[in-house]
């Protein structure tokens, strides 16, 4: 691996090793001796939130990783970008015209930010209802990553046996794959949007001339919503100066490789025209995202309603869910200034 001037180093207390420059971080996304932490054999009922885990690509590796991922990638063939981007903005400008009259306010994060692309993508993925369909994707998605606790797993795996009840008489491996799509791109997705249309409340008027697309492909690398990934040392391998060994926790911090000095010019700087190396935020090497473009254009569908129908508020604050993984605005206000009729 690569000897970088970012030094990975290994907390004493969390016993965790932390890679934070870009090429570090590149090198063991795409080494497969280090491996995602599993959540153990698949035990629990079928339409639990615990037996989903269990059953998903992303918790697991080496070839059931790869089998498991395949059927993913082919759920994504029928799902167009540009048609999921038009199908977002077309859900979210209806939603604000439901939500109020001209200079009402309108939470963004409650509303639009989850419900509308989970609801394109399980449209896209043959549901009949779906808003039903996005509500119990929210109820699974903040268990999906961690699991659920005993206060949240009542709900979660309500949830989960609603949606594959909802899929009917479709193969199981195929149903987990698709409860997986939605599942993985709830949160991020949400993260994605709050966060861009965060930037454009406080960038007034410079943020007129940008695109969507520019604007997001700078968020994700400035301020990302996935904030790290987690691997698990499979054998020993130098890392750097260090050697981890077999069983060790290694942190690979997205934030930090995405304003590595090294990589990007100005790293600290918000640059929607920025050119040059792709953020780490989609991840590297063995496991990218496969829903990357998919996500993208879900997004930008939202932010594209949104920018044309509201009115922001420069200066709101903004805080965040507690998440050491993700980056998610709690909320973001903005004011109904169009309908349908001012196109």
């Amino acid at each position: 691996m690569p000897n970088t001037s970012a030094e990975p180093f290994r907390s004493a207390a969390a016993g965790e090793w932390l890679a934070s420059s870009y090429a570090d971080v590149q090198a063991i996304l795409a080494d497969d001796r280090f491996e995602v932490p599993g959540v153990g054999a698949a035990e629990a009922a079928v339409g639990t939130i615990s037996w989903l885990r269990s059953s998903a690509s992303r918790f697991v590796n080496g070839p059931e990783h790869a089998r498991r991922r395949a059927l993913l990638v082919d759920q994504l063939h029928g799902l167009e970008p540009e048609q999921l981007r038009s199908a977002a903005d077309q859900r979210t400008q209806a939603v604000l015209a439901a939500a109020g009259r001209r200079g009402d306010r309108v939470d963004v994060m409650d509303r639009i930010a989850r419900r509308v692309p989970m609801a394109v993508l399980a449209a896209g993925l043959g549901l009949a209802d779906p808003d039903r369909a996005a509500e119990a994707v929210v109820a699974i998605a903040g268990c999906y990553l961690t699991g659920a606790d005993r206060q949240a797993q009542p709900a979660a795996d309500a949830a989960t046996a609603e949606l594959v009840g909802m899929f009917g008489a479709v193969a199981m491996d195929v149903v987990v794959a698709r409860i997986t799509l939605l599942a993985q791109g709830c949160d991020g997705t949400a993260g994605l949007i709050g966060t861009a249309l965060h930037v454009v409340q406080d960038a007034a008027q410079a943020a007129a001339g940008w695109t969507t697309d520019d604007l997001l492909s700078e968020v994700l690398r400035h301020s990302p919503p996935v904030r790290l990934s987690r691997r698990v040392g499979r054998a020993q391998a130098d890392f750097g100066d260090c050697r981890v060994g077999a069983g060790d926790v290694v942190l690979c911090s997205v934030d930090a490789a995405n304003r590595d000095p090294a990589v990007f010019g100005r790293p600290a700087e918000f640059d929607p025209a920025r050119r040059g190396q792709p953020s780490m935020t989609f991840g590297y090497g063995i496991r990218p995202c496969p829903g990357q473009a998919q996500a993208l254009m879900l997004a930008a569908g939202v932010i594209d309603a949104v920018r044309l129908r509201c009115e922001f508020l420069a200066g709101e604050p903004v805080s965040y869910e507690a998440s050491a993984a993700l980056r998610i605005p709690r909320r973001l206000d903005v004011i109904l200034a169009r309908s349908a009729a001012d196109s």
